[in-house]
């Protein structure tokens, strides 16, 4: 209770305006002296109607102090008055005089005034301290050129995309007092890495930051808030209302952790009242909550990184930057893009708020290859099998088969399965433990690298090819 004893006219002004009509609660708020336990939360709450203000104490406190007011007001858990200045008043003279006056658990004057110690924030600028210490060094952590190789071993034929999501992140990090959290916006057709891009995002950067600005990671699938009671999820619902307790998505990622990667997916089919929600913590760094935590209904995301995606008129986008032959030049995809969302119908105030469109492109040829090679030995380890050779033949064959439908490389893992998922059972069950080949079918093999002639891996991928299968043997 240490701030409200000598708190001004402009604290308590505040204070009575987010307290009109909701119990503005206070944790771990110091009791008067003679009280056990020592520490309580504490309520303030006006009523909208007539004006009357209530201060709530926690329930179960037993007093040993003379003052028979409070006695009564920590008994009964609650102390109604006409209006908030009676309150203030009570507070401020004869709730301070007990503060000034400790007394022991008889009863009688006691020296100790260690209970009644201000915040510290009370007694010094800590925002001052903090500009005198030695800065985070996070942005020295951070290899701009390091992170794009890395992102485009994981994310194939997006070369452009993952060298500017790659400066976009070493620019946020490198922020010493960011006023906002970084906003970007990913653009493309479907199945081609958008998702795939942020999630693999904080695994890389947790080899690069030291263990306190380690960033978290939440992934909120936007088809889930098509509704807009929905943004009690996200914000949390109000005291009095169904969910109150029930705690909420976002603001709960962000207390754990300010320092965290948001990735909005399909910010489209959200409901314009999510995105509504989301306006003050792109523009000013702090995301309002409806529930108090410590104290305080305003949710810090200055540290955040919100990364949302979109497929909406991805073949409209794509087709004006090829045209205006624009592709990796910043000023013509941001134009092009924020005209398209535009038209698309996406909310002016949303567009507005993004700071960077990375846009990714249909895959060639090449990086689908790629991806389903990456693909077979991630489905090969789902088996126990590692696989660290694939015959040409058996990549070519999955994209053979594959459809090119404008669904990009999402079919391709279940196809990998489908073709591939016998030889690798059969390998599996003969208890295959070292390094294995995929040899060319059908039907296809899975065979120890160690076990094949000593020929090189072009001869042997010509034998395999010419090599009549068992039916034909037989």
């Amino acid at each position: 209770m240490w701030q409200f004893l000598s708190a001004g006219d402009s604290a308590f002004a505040a204070l009575k305006k987010r307290a009109i009509g909701a119990c503005v609660v206070f944790p771990d708020q110091v009791m008067p002296p003679g009280s056990t336990p020592a520490t309580a939360r504490v309520g303030i709450e006006v009523r909208a109607v007539d004006g009357s203000a209530t201060l709530f104490v926690e329930r179960g406190i037993q007093y040993t102090g003379r003052s028979e007011a409070v006695r009564r007001w920590l008994a009964d858990g609650h102390m109604a008055f006409g209006n908030f200045d009676q309150m203030r008043q009570w507070i401020q003279a004869d709730l301070k005089a007990c503060y000034a006056s400790p007394v022991d658990s008889q009863g009688r004057a006691s020296q100790r005034e260690d209970s009644i110690t201000p915040a510290a924030g009370e007694l010094t600028d800590l925002r001052a301290v903090d500009r005198q210490l030695p800065k985070d060094p996070i942005a020295a952590n951070i290899d701009e050129n390091g992170l794009f190789q890395q992102l485009v071993k994981r994310i194939r034929g997006q070369d452009d995309a993952m060298r500017l999501l790659a400066k976009q992140v070493r620019r946020h990090l490198a922020r010493r007092a960011p006023r906002r959290p970084s906003t970007l916006m990913a653009l493309g057709p479907t199945g081609v890495g958008k998702t795939a891009s942020v999630e693999c995002l904080p695994a890389m950067l947790q080899e690069r930051l030291p263990d306190h600005a380690q960033y978290g990671y939440l992934r909120l699938d936007m088809s889930e808030y098509q509704e807009s009671h929905r943004v009690s999820q996200l914000l949390g619902a109000p005291q009095g209302y169904i969910g109150y307790e029930d705690g909420s998505q976002l603001i709960d990622a962000l207390r754990v952790n300010p320092r965290v990667i948001v990735l909005f997916d399909e910010i489209e089919k959200a409901h314009r009242d999510i995105l509504r929600a989301l306006m003050n913590a792109m523009d000013a760094g702090r995301l309002s909550s409806a529930s108090a935590a410590g104290g305080s209904h305003q949710i810090d995301c200055r540290r955040a990184m919100f990364i949302f995606t979109s497929n909406l008129d991805a073949g409209g986008i794509l087709q004006d930057l090829k045209t205006r032959n624009a592709f990796g030049h910043r000023s013509a995809v941001d134009a092009i893009c924020r005209n398209r969302l535009r038209a698309a119908g996406v909310a002016p105030e949303l567009i507005g708020r993004i700071g960077c469109f990375l846009v990714f492109r249909p895959l060639d040829r090449r990086a689908r290859a790629e991806i389903i090679t990456l693909a077979i030995t991630r489905v090969a380890e789902e088996y126990g099998v590692r696989v660290t050779r694939i015959d040409p033949t058996v990549v070519a064959d999955i994209l053979k088969v594959s459809p090119d439908e404008g669904f990009g490389a999402r079919p391709d893992e279940y196809l990998v399965d489908e073709l591939l998922g016998s030889c690798l059972a059969e390998a599996a069950a003969a208890g295959l433990g070292q390094p294995a080949l995929i040899e060319a079918g059908p039907p296809y093999r899975c065979v120890p690298i160690d076990s094949l002639p000593a020929l090189s891996l072009e001869q042997h991928y010509s034998v395999s090819r010419d090599k009549p299968c068992k039916e034909q043997q037989t």
